[in-house]
């Protein structure tokens, strides 16, 4: 019995064997297109490798110079100083050259500043044409310059965009050099900080946040004053019986 019941487990375990299948030969097709492939994975796998091979060393240098510049960036944006230089006393200064010539003009300066002198020059670079207007003025006791540089329109073939430069003084020393650009697709449009070329920080830069404080406050009331003028206006004219 015990010899029955071992050859029937042998011949159960034989049956539950699995045969290999057979497998096709591949046709001179396959072959060709296994070997395509093959070659071209080897073939990239150079091209990266000789691609790694030609690029320069690692410079820490000018991956400093990189990081510095990024830092300025975030200092100049998230600390509104890109806006007052950038934007708010610009376009508020766009026309000193010509108002600084009138009796009422200090009605027209929306923050402290005092010894004003403003001019407007041009210079001619190549077929570049770029107005130069040069703002002094004192703020808080401290002398202060705000120039701006006006390219006109960009030479980038169907670029809807002015560009140009502000370099702020603080005395004798620049402390900030931006890119800005004016969108000409914008119904309104005002200039608008680009990037930083060059930045000092000290303490002017709380004198120009509140430059722009002021600047922002004095608009504000003169657009409430011109809606309240108008409500007034309007009011002498309605009669409700």
């Amino acid at each position: 019995m015990f010899w029955k019941k071992k050859k029937a487990k042998l011949a159960k375990q034989r049956q539950e064997v699995p045969v290999p299948a057979k497998v096709a030969p591949k046709t001179k097709q396959e072959e060709l297109e296994d070997a395509a492939k093959k070659l071209g994975a080897s073939l990239r796998s150079y091209a990266d490798a000789s691609y790694a091979a030609h690029q320069p060393p690692p410079d820490d240098e000018l991956r400093a110079a990189h990081r510095k510049v990024e830092i300025a960036r975030k200092v100049v944006s998230e600390g509104r100083i890109a806006y007052a230089l950038g934007r708010c006393l610009p376009e508020h200064m766009a026309h000193w050259h010509a108002w600084s010539q009138r009796d009422d003009f200090m009605k027209w300066v929306g923050f402290d500043a005092s010894n004003i002198t403003s001019s407007r020059t041009q210079e001619e670079i190549g077929v570049r044409r770029i107005e130069v207007t040069t703002n002094h003025f004192t703020f808080k006791d401290h002398p202060y310059c705000l120039v701006f540089r006006d390219g006109g329109l960009s030479s980038a073939p169907g670029d809807p965009y002015y560009t140009g430069e502000v370099h702020f003084f603080a005395g004798e020393l620049c402390v900030a050099k931006f890119d800005v650009t004016k969108d000409l697709m914008k119904d309104y449009s005002e200039w608008q900080f680009s990037d930083v070329k060059g930045f000092k920080v000290g303490d002017w830069m709380q004198d120009v946040l509140d430059m722009a404080a002021q600047i922002e406050t004095h608009r504000q009331r003169s657009v409430n004053q011109f809606v309240d003028d108008r409500a007034r206006k309007a009011a002498d004219e309605i009669d409700l019986g």
